[in-house]
């Protein structure tokens, strides 16, 4: 079954796979840091959801009801994703990580930026060139790591 999830600030209905509306809500009321969540579309991956930094989440059933299958952008190399106010595309679907990218360690250090309200550091590589995002961990309601998937 898939769910849909939408946060404040984001323009993106994120598409859950095998999560329960009521469970997520709970799970969200009752942490006191940030909760970690599996999507499938628009971009696959792990959503990192800081509950005090976004203003709202909204939890829907799926539409047509049965039978709906989501698509997902394949992306080639592990992006990182940060609220945009397009939301992501095949053409920007977020940063491209480095090529040493460590998705469960910067899993967990986006994690602990956003419970104890620090600044990330991450590489990034756009092309020919290479750079570093800086993340507001207080600031910061959602970001999803997602694994390379070139598709079929």
């Amino acid at each position: 079954m898939y769910n849909v999830l939408r946060i404040e600030g984001d323009p993106v209905s994120w598409i859950l796979e095998n999560a329960q509306i009521q469970a997520v809500a709970q799970e969200l009321a009752g942490s006191s840091g940030p909760v970690t969540l599996q999507v499938v579309a628009p971009l696959q991956g792990r959503l990192v959801l800081s509950a005090k930094s976004a203003g709202s989440v909204v939890l829907l059933a799926p539409p047509g009801g049965v039978g709906w299958i989501p698509g997902g952008i394949r992306l080639p190399r592990a992006h990182l994703y940060v609220p945009s106010a397009t939301g992501p595309t095949a053409e920007i679907p977020g940063y491209t990580l480095a090529q040493s990218a460590d998705l469960g360690s910067l899993e967990q250090d986006i994690v602990a930026a956003m419970r104890d309200g620090t600044f990330l550091t991450v590489e990034i590589a756009e092309g020919s060139q290479s750079g570093i995002l800086v993340l507001n961990g207080a600031a910061l309601p959602l970001a999803v790591l997602c694994p390379p998937n070139p598709g079929r």
